[in-house]
């Protein structure tokens, strides 16, 4: 296994397909082979394990054959396709080819699992990928500025502030002192980008630098509010154990997206690009992806 994460083998094994494309793009194989359409048992069982688990059942013997004749029919539009040309200034098989090239690069990038130092060392690298944002638990009191006059609204609010403040122990809901609004008056555990959609960004800003108990005004798009922060919860970085299918899907998306670099720049090589009548050198040829 150590074998499998020598970057020296990833070199050699990307080197080899690079020279396989090569060799497959300069017609190396002799003109015969282009006619010879082999279907073999291990084809043949995965056309009959495909049958099967589609119905549950094995084909029959008549069946399997039409599997057979239409895998060769398949085989033979497709190799004809190719020789008149159908597949050139096509988008959607350039497409579909460019995805075939990298999966091939990718498959090398991926021959051995990560290991959990790997792990650590991406996971650190990448904290805020994994961190869970704050929440806060709230209840507010709205205070309409357009029907009040904005001075009037906060003078009230700081007068209904004094008076919950006062009371023991404090509601933790008062809406009946207020004024009507659309929004929940209870609110739990938002997300700071919860209560920038509801209420704005400064209203959101203000709101997370807040200790348990009432407090405000506070300006919202809407108006004036009083809240009773009523609990917060602090952010945090998931840990690797908590997390490690994800970092692991993360890591490997990383090793893919660099494998696909390395067959780019391995290529790009063997190619003169011209730009609007200007020739570039590879290194500043245009990458997809980047």
């Amino acid at each position: 296994m150590r074998l499998l994460r020598d970057p020296l083998l990833h070199f050699v094994l990307l080197g080899a397909l690079l020279s396989l494309i090569y060799v497959a793009a300069n017609g190396f194989f002799p003109a015969d082979d282009a006619r010879r359409i082999e279907i073999g048992r291990p084809e043949i069982d995965l056309l009959a394990g495909v049958f099967e688990r589609q119905w549950g059942r094995p084909p029959r013997p008549d069946e399997l054959q039409g599997l057979i004749r239409a895998r060769v029919r398949e085989e033979v539009l497709y190799r004809e396709a190719l020789a008149v040309g159908l597949d050139r200034d096509d988008a959607v098989v350039r497409r579909r080819m460019v995805q075939k090239m990298e999966m091939l690069s990718q498959d090398v990038a991926l021959l051995a699992d990560p290991t959990d130092a790997e792990l650590r060392s991406f996971h650190a690298g990448h904290l805020d990928d994994y961190r869970v944002p704050p929440r806060i638990t709230f209840s507010h009191v709205y205070l309409n500025v357009d029907r009040r006059g904005r001075e009037a609204a906060e003078e009230a609010a700081r007068r209904l502030l004094a008076g919950l403040r006062a009371e023991d122990p404090p509601p933790a809901s008062a809406p009946e002192r207020g004024d009507r609004i659309m929004i929940e008056i209870d609110q739990a555990l938002r997300t700071p980008d919860d209560v920038r959609q509801s209420f704005g960004d400064r209203f959101a800003e203000e709101l997370f630098d807040l200790q348990p108990g009432w407090h405000g005004p506070i300006a919202s798009s809407y108006g004036v509010h009083l809240v009773n922060v009523i609990e917060r919860v602090a952010g945090r970085v998931r840990p690797l154990d908590e997390i490690r299918d994800r970092v692991v899907s993360d890591f490997d998306r990383m090793r893919r997206e660099r494998a696909n670099e390395a067959l780019y720049e391995g290529l790009v090589g063997r190619y003169e690009v011209v730009i609007d009548g200007e020739t570039l050198p590879p290194r500043v040829a245009p990458c997809r992806g980047r």
